[in-house]
């Protein structure tokens, strides 16, 4: 089986790969590959935090086309339908922002054990994994290959849909 993952699902993936060989090969698209002043800031601005509450979905559809690249208006609306969620009194973001209050991690930990092909794919422009981070992530897989895309911010899979899904189907390979 192929698996692909953006930001922290391909970290999953990786981590996923060390322990099964289901995984025929692993896509890992702008991964954050280390651990930042600014990380450690935002996990402990997001230890107490609560998920905010807005009365119209709208406010919320707004916020989020506002951290989003560009996209056709049906594209958010799809993004807003997997991303929100009704609640007594409005909408909310479906996830929970205590998640970010992790503590440091040593992203490099297990990425030796990766055994199975690994393509890691960034946005050259992205400011969470920027070239050279790309460039130290895929060394630290045996093997894996790199691909930065010119002008492409972190949500690669937004902004370069057709590499993403090329990348995937030479990965998969015929059947």
């Amino acid at each position: 089986m192929t698996v692909a993952g953006h930001s922290l699902g391909g970290y999953v993936a990786l981590l996923a790969a060390t322990g099964t060989d289901r995984i025929a090969c692993v896509l890992a698209i702008d991964v954050k590959g280390d651990w930042t002043e600014a990380d450690a800031e935002l996990a402990d601005r997001s230890r107490d935090a609560t998920q905010r509450m807005e009365p119209e979905r709208t406010t919320l559809v707004d916020r989020l086309a506002r951290t989003l690249p560009p996209v056709a208006p049906d594209e958010l609306e799809l993004i807003a339908e997997r991303s929100l969620e009704p609640v007594e009194g409005g909408w909310r973001f479906r996830w929970d922002r205590r998640a970010l209050a992790t503590e440091p991690v040593d992203p490099f930990v297990f990425l030796h054990d990766v055994t199975c092909p690994v393509q890691v794919m960034a946005g050259a422009e992205s400011d969470v994994m920027p070239p050279e981070a790309a460039r130290t992530f895929a060394n630290a897989i045996p093997g894996a290959t790199l691909e930065l895309l010119d002008g492409i911010g972190h949500h690669v899979e937004l902004e370069a849909p057709d590499p993403v899904a090329g990348a995937i189907r030479q990965l998969a390979g015929p059947k």
